[in-house]
This record gives C-alpha cells, sequence and structure tokens, in this order.
C-alpha cells in the first residue's frame, strides 16, 4: 500500500479498463534442411530471398541428398507472400570446419594501388617497420598469382620518409623493364623465403565458425597498420627579459652619468660587458661592478693549503648533487681567480669575491680552488653581490656614459647580455639566456656531454649548450663555442630556446606532440632517425603529452637522442604499430577489423583491441572465422600475426561429411544455444509453421509433427513423395500420420532452378507456407489458405483430376492444381486429423493464433491476488481482443455473443482451485469455415399465368 504520512497532494497513475491482448505473428517460417555455408544448429532469421543468400549462399545444386531442396524452399516461401522465416542448417555430426595457420614476423608490400616500374630509386611500401637506413630489403616477386615467390633482387635503402612511407634505394637496383606490382611483390628484411605452399607456420590459426567444405572459399589477410608518425619534442621556453630596477633615491640623473645604483636582485642578473637601456638612453655597456663576497668553509679537511696567489674557481656541487661534469667559473691566470690562505683555518666569512663570480654561486654550492694543482673544496653557507653589503652605485658604465638626464625613476632594460672578460677561457665563458621558464632544462647539465639546445629569432637558428641552469633568475647560461650562439642569432634579438634532447639511455618516457595515437599497452616504433626501437605503452599523461613506456631505451651509456636544431630537418618521430584483420571470400573483402593489436593484457587499452577477443566476439566479431592464438604468442614485431607472401591465406580442409542423415535433420536437444536439427525450432516462439522441405521420411515428418504437437503454437507441413505417383501411393503414404497439427500437401511443382537455369520438380511445402503468409496478411489466419494461385511454378509433376481429388481430400491430401485458364492454384484446405472438429487449416491455425496470443497477453495476469476483481479484468481483457476478433470476420454470429463467450468465475472453478492457486477462464468460440462445397441447387419450375 502507498504511504501517506504527511500533507498534500499525492498523485498516481491507475487504470480503468483492461490490458490489451496484442495478436501474435502467424506467418512466420520455420525450415530445417541443408545449405551451402552459413550458421549451423540455430534458427537464423532471414528477411528475403536474398537475405538468405547473403547468409547461405545459392541453394544447393544438384539436389541429391536429405534436405538439399532449402534454398529452394525459402525462395518459393518469399516469392508467394513470406515475409520472415528462420532457417535451420543441419550438417552431419562428421563435418569439418575449414582451417589454417597464419605465420609471425614481418612482411612488406607495395602500398595499395601502387605499382612500381623502373629506372626509379623510390618506391611506397605499406609499412616501414623496422626500416633505417642501410636496411637491406629482400625482394621476392613472382610472375602471376599461380607461381611460387623467387627472390629477384635486394634493395639498399638510403634514405626514407616515415610521413609517407616511402625509401629510397641506390639507383641503378630498380633498373629499366623493372615492374613491382602490390599482389606479386613482397619485401622482407633478413631474407626469410615466403611461404608458397601455405605450411602451417607456428602462428595464429584461424577456422571457419561453420563447418562444411564452403568454408574453404574463405581466406584470410594480415595487413599491417601503423598509424601516422608523431613527432618527438622537447621542453621550449620564451625570452623573458629579466626586470631591473634602478635606486629612486639617485634621480635625477645627469647626461654623461657613469654610476647607476640597482637593487639587489636586479644586480645578481646583471655582468661586466652586459648592454642595457635607460630610458632614452640605449647601448649602455656596463664596464665595472663593485665585488661581491661569499661565506666558507673548507669541505674534508683542506685547511693549510695556500691559495693567497690566487685560484681557479669550480664548481662542482649544486643542491646536494655533484656535477657530472665540473663548471669553471673563474680563471687565476686572467685575474679573475680568488684569492685566499687557509691556513690554520676552516672558516672564511665575507671572501671577497669578483661580481661575475659572485652572482653565480648560490648557498649550498660546493667550490674547488685549484692552485697549480694544490686543491681545496669549499661550501658556500652564504653568497652576495655588492648592493647585499653595502648599498652604493656599484655598476659603472663606460663612457660616455647616459646620452641624456633622467628625471626618473625609469627601470632599465637588458639589452644585451655579455659572455664575459675576453680575457677568460672558453671554459668560463658563458652567454646568458632569460626565459619564461626554465623549469623543464636539464641542470645544471648533463654526463658526458652538455645539453644542446636551439636558439632561434623566429627565423635564424642556432645551437648552443647548456653550462648552467638557474630556476632563481629564471636564466640558462650557455657556453661559448665557435659557429654556434651568437652567430646566426644576435645576443640582443633571441626569441626562443629549445632544448635538443628528446631521450636519454634509460629513459622509460617520452614527450610527443600529441598523444591522440596511443593508448596503453600499445605496441609503438620509436625512429631516432638512424635506428628503430620496438616498445610497449605503459601509461600516458595527455596533460604533459608524455608517453611512458613499460621498459627503459637501450640507446647504450652516455648515448642522447638529440633533434635537429633545424624543425624541417627532424626526423625523430613515434608510431603506433598494429594490424588490420581482412576476411574474404572468393577472393573479395567481406570483412574487416581495423587498428587491432597483438597484445592480449586485459588491463591495458590494448587488450580491448586484441585480434583474437574482437574477432571472436559474437557480437562484433566475425561471422565467417574464429581464431586461435598462436602457441608461443609474443609482443615483439617477430611475433605480430602475418602472412607469409603477404597474400591472402586460404582456409582449407573443409568438409561436408557424409550426406544428411535423418537423424541429423531430427536434430538433438542438448540444451540451449546447442540443439540441432528440428530441435533448433523450439528455440524461438514466433514461429508458427514448419517444414523440412522435400523430405519425406516418415521419421522425419513424425518428428516434426511431434515438435508441433509438443510446443502448440505451430502447424507442421508436410510434402508428399515425389515418387507417389498415383492415388494409392498418396494415400498410402498419408496414412502414416494422424495430426491436428499438420498439414498435408501434393503433388510436387516444376520451375526454374535460380542456380543451373532448368525447369526441375520442387516440394509444394514451401510454396504452401507463402500462400499461408499471403492470405494471413491479405484477409487473415481465419481465411483458408485455397484458391489462391501458387506463383513462380510452370507446372505440375501430376496433373490431379476432380475424380481423383475425390478419394483424396477427405484423407486431408491438399493438391496443387492446373485450373485453367485460372492458373495453377492452392485447391485443398485440410489438415490430416481424424477429429472432424479439427478438420480445416484455417480452423486450426485460427485456435493458434488465439491461444498464442491470450497466452502471451495474459502474462500480468501470474501472481495476482486471485479474486473476483482479477476475475472481472481477465474477462474484460479477453473479451476486448476476441470482440476485435470477431470484427474481422473470423467467428460466427451477427453479434459478439453469437461468436464467442468469456467465463470466469465460481462456475469456472472450485475453491480448490482458489486455494491451490488456479485461476480458470472458459472461453467458447465459433469459428467461421470454409465454403469447401459450393452448391447452387436450380430446378425447373411452371410459370404462373400472370
Amino acid at each position: 500500500m502507498p504511504e501517506y504520512l504527511r500533507p498534500g497532494v499525492y498523485i498516481q497513475e491507475t487504470s480503468f479498463r483492461g490490458k490489451p491482448i496484442q495478436g501474435v505473428s502467424t506467418s512466420t517460417a520455420g525450415f530445417v534442411g541443408a545449405t551451402r555455408t552459413g550458421p549451423e544448429g540455430k534458427a537464423t532469421f532471414v528477411s528475403s530471398y536474398a537475405h538468405f543468400k547473403r547468409l547461405f549462399g545459392d541453394p544447393i545444386a544438384p539436389v541429391q541428398n536429405l534436405g538439399d531442396y532449402m534454398g529452394y524452399a525459402v525462395k518459393a516461401f518469399f516469392e508467394n507472400g513470406g515475409s520472415r522465416a528462420y532457417v535451420v542448417r543441419a550438417l552431419s555430426g562428421a563435418a569439418v570446419a575449414s582451417a589454417v595457420a597464419i605465420e609471425q614476423g614481418t612482411v612488406l608490400k607495395l602500398a595499395p594501388g601502387v605499382t612500381v616500374r623502373g629506372p626509379t630509386t623510390s618506391l611506397r611500401l605499406n609499412a616501414l617497420r623496422g626500416v633505417t637506413v642501410g636496411t637491406v630489403l629482400h625482394v621476392f616477386t613472382r610472375p602471376d598469382a599461380n607461381s611460387p615467390f623467387a627472390e629477384t633482387r635486394q634493395l639498399n635503402v638510403q634514405g626514407y620518409d616515415p610521413q609517407r612511407d616511402s625509401i629510397t634505394v641506390a639507383a641503378g637496383e630498380i633498373p629499366a623493364g623493372v615492374s613491382l606490382s602490390p599482389s606479386n611483390t613482397v619485401f622482407l628484411i633478413g631474407g626469410m623465403a615466403p611461404a608458397n605452399a601455405n605450411p602451417l607456420g607456428g602462428g595464429a590459426s584461424f577456422t571457419a565458425r561453420h563447418r562444411g567444405v564452403d568454408g574453404d572459399r574463405i581466406s584470410v589477410e594480415i595487413r599491417p597498420r601503423d598509424r601516422a608518425p608523431v613527432a618527438l619534442t622537447s621542453v621550449s621556453a620564451v625570452r623573458q627579459d629579466p626586470p631591473l630596477t634602478l635606486d629612486a633615491g639617485q634621480f635625477p640623473l645627469a647626461a654623461g652619468a657613469v654610476a647607476l645604483q640597482f637593487d639587489s636582485a636586479s644586480l645578481r642578473r646583471l655582468r661586466v660587458g652586459d648592454s642595457i637601456g635607460v630610458g632614452t638612453s640605449s647601448g649602455l655597456v656596463i664596464q665595472a661592478i663593485a665585488d661581491g663576497a661569499a661565506d666558507l668553509g673548507v669541505v674534508g679537511g683542506g685547511n693549510g693549503n695556500d691559495h693567497s696567489a690566487g685560484a681557479t674557481v669550480t664548481l662542482v656541487s649544486r643542491g646536494g648533487a655533484a656535477l657530472p661534469t665540473p663548471l669553471q667559473l673563474a680563471d687565476a691566470a686572467a685575474g679573475a681567480g680568488l684569492g685566499i690562505d687557509m691556513s690554520g683555518a676552516n672558516s672564511f666569512p665575507g671572501v671577497a669575491l669578483d661580481h661575475d663570480t659572485a652572482m653565480l654561486l648560490r648557498p649550498a654550492d660546493v667550490i674547488r680552488l685549484d692552485t697549480g694543482g694544490v686543491t681545496t673544496d669549499l661550501t658556500v653557507t652564504a653568497a652576495q653581490v655588492a648592493e647585499e653589503i653595502a648599498p652604493g652605485a656599484h655598476v659603472t658604465l663606460a663612457a660616455p656614459g647616459l646620452a641624456a638626464a633622467e628625471a626618473g625613476p625609469v627601470d632599465p632594460e637588458l639589452e644585451a647580455a655579455s659572455p664575459g672578460a675576453a680575457a677568460l677561457p672558453a671554459a668560463a665563458q658563458m652567454s646568458r639566456l632569460y626565459l619564461g621558464d626554465v623549469s623543464g632544462f636539464v641542470a645544471p647539465n648533463r654526463a658526458g656531454a652538455l645539453e644542446a639546445v636551439a636558439i632561434s629569432d623566429g627565423g635564424n637558428i642556432d645551437t648552443g649548450h647548456i653550462r648552467l641552469v638557474d630556476p632563481a633568475t629564471s636564466a640558462l647560461w650557455i657556453a661559448t663555442a665557435a659557429g654556434e650562439y651568437p652567430t646566426n642569432v644576435a645576443a640582443d634579438d633571441y626569441a626562443t630556446v629549445e632544448v635538443l634532447q628528446v631521450a636519454a639511455d634509460g629513459d622509460a618516457s617520452v614527450r610527443v606532440a600529441s598523444t591522440a595515437a596511443f593508448y596503453t599497452g600499445a605496441k609503438v616504433e620509436l625512429d631516432t632517425g638512424t635506428a628503430k626501437i620496438e616498445r610497449i605503452v605503459a601509461s600516458i599523461d595527455g596533460a604533459a603529452r608524455r608517453v611512458t613506456f613499460t621498459a627503459g631505451l637501450p640507446l647504450g651509456a652516455g648515448n642522447t637522442i638529440d633533434l635537429d636544431p633545424d624543425p624541417n630537418n627532424r626526423r625523430v618521430y613515434l608510431r603506433t604499430c598494429e594490424i588490420d584483420v581482412a576476411i574474404l571470400e572468393n577472393g573479395v573483402v567481406s570483412e574487416i577489423f581495423e587498428g587491432l593489436t597483438w597484445n592480449s593484457d586485459p588491463a591495458t587499452d590494448a587488450g580491448m583491441r586484441y585480434y583474437v577477443d574482437r574477432i571472436n566476439d559474437d557480437e562484433v566479431g566475425s561471422a565467417l572465422v574464429r581464431v586461435a592464438a598462436a602457441p608461443a604468442p609474443g609482443l615483439g614485431f617477430a611475433e605480430a600475426p602475418v602472412n607469409a607472401n603477404g597474400q591472402p591465406k586460404p582456409l582449407t580442409g573443409g568438409d561436408n561429411g557424409p550426406a544428411l542423415t535423418e537423424l541429423d535433420l531430427i536434430g538433438a536437444d542438448n540444451g540451449p544455444g546447442q540443439r540441432t536439427g528440428i530441435q533448433a525450432l523450439g528455440e524461438r516462439d514466433d514461429i508458427s509453421m514448419v517444414a523440412v522441405p522435400g523430405v519425406v521420411a516418415e521419421t522425419v515428418q513424425g518428428a516434426l509433427i511431434t515438435h508441433c504437437e509438443k510446443l502448440l503454437y505451430r502447424i507442421a507441413v508436410l510434402d508428399a513423395p515425389l515418387t507417389a505417383l498415383d492415388v494409392t501411393a498418396l494415400q498410402s503414404h498419408r496414412n502414416n500420420y494422424d495430426s491436428k497439427y499438420a498439414a498435408y500437401y501434393a503433388p510436387w511443382v516444376r520451375g526454374l532452378n535460380p542456380v543451373n537455369g532448368r525447369i526441375e520438380s520442387f516440394p509444394p511445402s514451401a510454396y504452401a507456407m507463402g500462400i499461408y503468409a499471403r492470405t494471413d496478411n491479405t484477409v487473415g489466419v481465419h481465411k483458408a489458405p485455397a484458391n489462391e494461385v501458387v506463383r513462380n511454378i510452370t507446372d505440375v509433376v501430376l496433373p490431379f483430376t476432380g475424380s481423383e481429388q475425390d478419394a483424396l481430400n477427405p484423407v486431408g491430401i491438399n493438391l496443387i492444381r492446373d485450373l485453367a485458364p485460372r492458373g495453377i492454384r492452392m485447391w485443398g484446405a485440410r489438415t490430416i486429423s481424424s477429429d472432424q472438429e479439427w478438420k480445416y487449416v484455417n480452423v486450426r491455425r485460427l485456435f493458434i493464433f488465439l491461444e498464442h496470443s491470450i497466452d502471451k497477453g495474459t502474462q500480468w495476469v501470474v501472481f495476482e491476488p486471485n479474486s473476483e476483481a482479477l476475475w472481472a479484468k481477465v474477462v474484460e481483457t479477453i473479451t476486448s481482443f476476441m470482440t476485435g476478433v470477431w470484427k474481422s470476420g473470423a467467428l460466427m454470429g451477427t453479434t459478439p455473443e453469437e461468436g464467442f463467450f468469456v467465463t470466469c468465475d465460481r462456475t469456472t472453478m472450485t475453491q480448490d482451485d482458489i486455494d491451490n492457486g488456479r485461476l480458470v477462464c472458459e472461453i467458447g468460440v465459433a469459428p467461421v469455415y470454409p465454403a469447401e462445397f459450393v452448391i447452387f441447387k436450380i430446378g425447373q419450375f411452371t410459370a404462373s399465368s400472370s
């Protein structure tokens, strides 16, 4: 009961009428027999003869065995008015499915549609897996599709374009007169000869989904499908000049002024030799900056060393990590070194340092002093520039100073950063680049070599190498070297800086232009420009555009992958490598499954693309084949499924087995989804008429009748034997049966065989079933399916006369007769029941319609409270339905009460029925009977004189 616990308005939906009953279909047929191909053992829906042919192939010709008339029967059913049918393909238990095992490895072909004619040095392939500069491709060709492949030449790859999957080979290797076609040419790395005789190749095994010899027309082709290469990218940053601030108290500045006071942060960003601009004055070169100072402490007991004569200063550690390559900061020989006597002391506060050295140091740095080979390591506990020691005008400009007076205050600009005093050795000279963000740059340098960068002004490009990264000032310190920055790009004109290294030995991740083409578990190939590396994707970071592998890159100790400084010359890519699986019938592609992998890991996205699972999927997989994985699957290109000769590989060994037996057609009830033959029709409750066309064996027809009597809502349509050539023979065969759920038809009819173009004999059952459907749809199920033209036939095998039908009609043998000039017509509508109540097919089928419709339409009654209210609803529901049937002309009477009655009350059930959960409803029906015998009585009478 609904709850009403709080005040308010409650809206509830209810019904004041009986529930409607929808009439079931009565024109859906079920056929059992043999077909060329198609699903076996299950009732498969077809909506037309063309649909049947797509699934099951053409009718079998010539007809030789039991069940071979199936295809012709389906055609006859649809031609005579049928619109829906279920087909069960029966096969011998000894039938064998076609199968083939494919190979593993890499086989390349020309791109689809590409024919190569010499002389040429360029070819487009369908993939470039494993192809690099220096690769030798072994070319195998054949003169035609029926000849074996043979190696005819070798090609030396001198270059390739991953964007077009094209290669360049040496001149003369494809001379004039040579023609290579996609269907007759394959390329192999390593020279392994392709398979010519389709041997079992140790790879995956493909098996036809359906048994039988027709599976031999199926072939399988594995095609490499490599996605477009995605460029590897690195960290880049845009120029951002550092803010500089002059002390406001020194303004106004006079023209010619050379002494300037900066705040401490600005002073750390300046170096002797820098060019700055102040107000309207530009090109002001810093001539000198006052010394800074540092608090130093000896590391590791180096006290006692005397460096008072001057020492070279080298940075050996920053942030607690030793630098792989120590960085020289100052040189004693150039007068910029550090002079200090450490005799008898370990701590040295306030040691004076030239500004260019002081601005580079940070707390916790470790520096090394070297005087003639005597070294001492010192830790920096504090580093100060002059402004932090004592405020003042610590910057001196070269004459003539400011070009004009500045009333101020104004903020100066850094126009060009100096690489340092020319007297310093190259190891200590460094250019500075100020950027918006330096967090992604290697700091302070990489082992073995300095970090390479490309420096651009938007058009010109220079190479540089990072000596030091200073996150505190967002500065990169770039080594100075001949031919490098600033050579093509002026020091005051750089715009962007890009790191050229994209990977180092052991790195397990790379940065790419886009991650859209990658997914976890994907097989990828990293193209360094000189080598190819296979990897599996472990994870993807779309925001950072980073792809991580399951294992690091084996580049060799100290080796890296660097981009070319010029973006137009870069050849470093990552691409996803997949396969397409094409299933062909008679050489024509019927199914294709694209973008699959051979990685079965269900924990990755690749697992959802695993070719075995995708092809075997009952919903979206192949309708033609199943596949079993290779005995020893792997993830490398060596384990990739492939056709060894690059051509579709046919399935073989299919066998229909011996001819169908009666037991094969009767089938077995092996449980849901496993039923065969007639038993498989039981899995569909919308079938209303069934036949095993052309099969007249008593065992099969008896099983068909039993099937209908068990399931109740269908009728068996039986064929007379083709060999029954007289009345006695027909009666003898028909007398084997007695059922109100079966009808019997004779004789066979003559029509065109669509396979061989001949006029042949065909069983009448499917023609009768088509007429059932036709009359159901034009008049109704209550109309006797007789006196209807049999379509698409030329004659009957036996032209029975009226007197012969006198002997056949009373025993329920329905004849097809040539009633010229009214054509060949169905001329009988009886069942084979001895119960006269059920002697007409239309009465039997009308009750099937009524019973099945009421069965489906009253399921809602189950478990309802069994009371008068329910009985009234049941009566109302069924009465409404029966009234509609009466109005259609299916029942007798001029009023509904004359055509039917519905009773459900205490007169139809006892208290015992009610106590035991039984609701009993009685329905009486007065069906219309066919006017089988039309009698017109005519006699003479004497005319009246009036």
